[in-house]
């Protein structure tokens, strides 16, 4: 059982989570409008479009800090959502 204090920590910091990864996908998603030619991007979605976000987003992510395979992972996450939507 994990202590009533611990859940508490962990629901926050999911939720902190939760909330960035939406925002995350968001400005994914608009990168993906910017490099695929605008909103109508998705009608014929495009390996090279990711591709291109890829090798945008991945130096200013690495920049910041974050890991280069953690970066990678983020990014494959955020790809699988925005060609489920």
């Amino acid at each position: 059982m994990i202590p009533k204090d611990l859940t508490e920590q962990l629901q926050n910091e999911v939720k902190h989570l939760k909330d960035a990864g939406a925002e995350f996908l968001q400005t994914y998603t608009r990168l993906c409008e910017h490099f695929g030619g605008g909103a109508q991007w998705k009608k014929e979605p495009s390996e090279t479009v990711f591709h291109r976000v890829r090798s945008e987003v991945i130096p200013v992510m690495e920049q910041a800090g974050m890991d280069h395979q953690d970066v990678q992972a983020f990014c494959a996450w955020a790809e699988r959502l925005v060609k489920k939507r």
